[in-house]
């Protein structure tokens, strides 16, 4: 079994993808953590419903923890520990969308390590080139979900994100063109099966 972080933003459904491309057959589950006073996801400010309903789009299993607002890296640890001892199959991988962020791999690899869990990263470093084709692919749309104060005279919730989009970003200094210092955060949108020519939505998917 192998399980993936899943924010419900573009980083966690690329790592999804390139997992899928490499490992088709693969058990796989997502677990997310949200705000259990609000029912959102952090940062992403995604409710918990939708979530759920992006995981019943993909046909994958959700785990869904709940966190306390401004949880504590031990309490964090100790629930995701939980959570975890709660499946009845032992696990392979845990799957993240990091992407260039050093300290937040090495983080992870340590404390998920001491508890006894291998770490994968199906996005580290690759080129932008070779991840914002996936993202406009047809099955989805992006849109960013949440913009630091600092950055909303440059970003507005609910914008798309698409080629246009990160092609101004990269004209700027003080922004990164995906959000990857926390500058701003995306929710990914399944749009109806109807309309997709039966294009799967994850190479291997159910």
């Amino acid at each position: 079994m192998n399980i993936l972080f899943w924010s419900g933003g573009k980083d966690a459904y690329l790592a999804l993808h390139f997992f899928r491309e490499s490992q088709p057959k693969a058990d796989l589950k997502l677990l997310t953590t949200y705000d259990e006073s609000t029912d959102i996801v952090p940062h992403q400010n995604i409710p918990l419903s939708e979530i759920e309903e992006q995981t019943n789009y993909l046909d994958l299993d959700l785990i869904s923890v709940g966190l306390p607002s401004q949880c504590p890296n031990k309490t964090y640890l100790e629930r995701i520990k939980n959570a975890l001892n709660e499946l009845d199959q032992p696990i392979d991988n845990l799957i993240f969308g990091d992407w260039y962020l050093e300290d937040i791999r090495e983080w992870r690899e340590k404390v998920f390590g001491e508890m006894g869990y291998s770490c994968l990263f199906p996005i580290w470093q690759k080129e932008l080139n070779d991840l914002l084709p996936i993202l406009l692919l047809k099955p989805i749309e992006i849109k960013i979900s949440a913009v630091k104060e600092e950055f909303q005279s440059l970003l507005k919730t609910g914008e798309p994100f698409d080629q246009k989009l990160v092609m101004q970003l990269q004209r700027l200094n003080e922004i990164d063109p995906m959000g990857e210092n926390g500058e701003f955060h995306t929710k990914v949108i399944f749009k109806d099966p109807e309309t997709l020519d039966n294009q799967p939505l994850i190479p291997g998917g159910r």
